[in-house]
C-alpha cells in the first residue's frame, strides 16, 4: 500500500498533503531546503504538477520511515525518483527528501519548478 503522502501528491490534492505534515515539518528538494506545512504543502503541490503521474516502482517501509521509488515522464523523457520520508509518533511527515535523476532531464524540470513557483509563490515568502 503507498504511502499516504505519496498518494496524496499523485492525487495533486493540496488539503490531504497537509493533512499527513507535521506543523515543523522539513523537506529537501534538489534544490533546497524548506521548513513548515504551509510552505512544503504548497510546495509538493506544485512538484506534483510539474512531475505528473508517478508510477510506484518499489516502497520500502520500516517503522517511521517510508522510501518510495517511483519513475515519471517529463517533457517527453523519464525521470526517476525517490521520497523518503520520516514519521513522527502521531504519523505526520516530520522531515522528506526528493531526489531526482537523470540531472539533464531534472534540470528541465528545476526550470519548470521556478516559473510554477514564480506564479505561486511559498505562502511563507509573500509578505
Amino acid at each position: 500500500m503507498p504511502s499516504r503522502l505519496v498518494t496524496s501528491v499523485q492525487g495533486r490534492e493540496v488539503g490531504a498533503i497537509a493533512g499527513e505534515l507535521a506543523a515543523a515539518v522539513r523537506f529537501h528538494s534538489p534544490v533546497a531546503d524548506y521548513e513548515g506545512r504551509p510552505d512544503v504543502s504548497h510546495l509538493l503541490g506544485l512538484i506534483a504538477g510539474v512531475l505528473g503521474e508517478l508510477r510506484i516502482t518499489r516502497e520500502v517501509q520500516a517503522g517511521a520511515h517510508w522510501t518510495t521509488f517511483f519513475d515519471t515522464d517529463f517533457d517527453g523523457r523519464t525521470l526517476q525518483g525517490i521520497l523518503d520520508e520520516r514519521r513522527d509518533a502521531a504519523g505526520k511527515v516530520i522531515e522528506a527528501t526528493l531526489m531526482l535523476r537523470p540531472l539533464g532531464t531534472l534540470r528541465h524540470a528545476v526550470a519548470a519548478m521556478g516559473e510554477s513557483l514564480a506564479a505561486s509563490p511559498l505562502p511563507g515568502s509573500v509578505r
